[in-house]
């Protein structure tokens, strides 16, 4: 494991894809249910926030890769 998760993660679900035939609707689901898991371990009260700053992330993230939208460099993961 490196010390950067996001790098951790891409690398995991290269391994998988690279394993054979991948569901990739089940992979995203995968994803999503652990997503949902450290959402849960946060106190109840923050859980709907935390869900909903998730949730807007994946969108904007999705428009900045998908080139729809220029992303803001100081927010670039590398």
């Amino acid at each position: 494991m490196s010390e950067c998760l996001h790098c951790d993660i891409n690398q995991l679900v290269q391994e998988r894809m690279e394993g054979g035939e991948v569901d990739l609707a089940d992979l995203t689901s995968m994803i999503a249910e652990s997503l949902t898991d450290l959402i849960l371990i946060a106190p109840e009260i923050d859980q709907a926030k935390l869900l909903a700053d998730a949730v807007a992330q994946i969108g904007q993230t999705y428009l900045e890769k998908s080139g729809a939208v220029e992303g803001d460099p100081s927010r670039a993961t590398h």
